[in-house]
């Protein structure tokens, strides 16, 4: 039987609004099913059942943290008074924030848990201690009330308490992982590139942050973020250099050095490579808007 892939366009009446919040009660079993375009962020808030993902069942209960990515089957057996707050999100919810992608609990549990849980196992979660359910849980409260409400203003206020929400869960990933977490230790790499992209990185820093021999990193993140270290190093460079250009006045001399550039005629080749005209027409364009 085939995959039912859901769009996120059926759950939000929004859907130019990449961020859609709902409880999810189940007393009876949710049948298999994945996510056309969308991940999913769910926190266990009552209640337990067997969480069915990538063929295998574990059981979840009250506290539990995990994100359902897109394109992962899952469902849940033998709900015992289930209730869930499911967070759906596309990948530009987080596309206003630099700061985030530079936590380590961050890559981990929304890039790579998602990652292997599709490819390989649900092997790991986050999860909650009484103090820390209750603040999420408060947290949770305020923005559900924002969404259901809509009053003016409501999507800024839903953005921001989503980024919130995501970096208390992404801080508390990385204080209460085992040292030996294997997410972890390739997400210390993940997190270092968001930081020091426009730094001279070579392979072996990041391999040695990681704890993976260069081979090893090299396979696990091409197979992960579906590009080698270094055109994932140039995309964030590209994506930095966008943002300059279109919110400063800065030189393109002075851009290009803010990017990791020395030469600003290498990065100007490099510029038009990627978005296909120089940084000088593009700023142009922009300013001109």
């Amino acid at each position: 039987m085939p995959m039912i892939a859901f769009p996120y366009e059926i759950f939000s009446q929004t859907p130019d609004f990449p961020v859609h919040l709902q409880y999810g009660f189940h007393d009876q079993e949710l049948y298999l099913h994945a996510h056309a375009d969308f991940s999913e962020l769910v926190i266990v808030l009552n209640g337990s059942a067997s969480h069915i993902v990538g063929g295998e069942s574990y059981h979840i209960s009250k506290g539990d943290v995990f994100v359902v990515g897109q394109n992962t089957e899952h469902g849940y057996e033998n709900t015992q008074k289930l209730t869930i707050c499911n967070i759906m999100f596309r990948q530009e919810a987080f596309s206003r924030s630099w700061d985030i992608r530079q936590l380590s609990g961050f890559q981990a549990l929304f890039v790579l848990e998602p990652h292997y849980s599709q490819k390989y196992h649900f092997l790991s979660r986050l999860k909650l201690n009484q103090t820390s359910f209750a603040e999420t849980e408060t947290l949770i409260t305020e923005i559900m009330t924002e969404y259901q409400n809509q009053k003016t203003g409501w999507r800024d206020i839903v953005s921001s308490g989503f980024l919130k929400l995501c970096v208390s869960l992404s801080r508390l990933y990385e204080n209460s992982s085992q040292p030996d977490n294997v997410f972890l230790k390739l997400a210390d790499a993940a997190a270092y590139l968001e930081h020091h992209f426009c730094e001279q990185i070579s392979l072996s820093e990041l391999a040695a942050l990681s704890g993976y021999s260069e081979r090893q990193f090299f396979r696990l993140f091409r197979s992960v973020f579906q590009t080698t270290p270094n055109l994932y190093i140039f995309h964030l460079r590209m994506k930095k250099a966008e943002y300059l250009l279109q919110n400063t006045s800065f030189s393109i001399g002075e851009i290009a050095f803010r990017c990791g550039y020395d030469d600003q005629n290498y990065f100007s080749r490099a510029f038009r490579k990627s978005i296909g005209m120089t940084p000088s027409e593009y700023q142009r364009q922009m300013h001109s808007c």
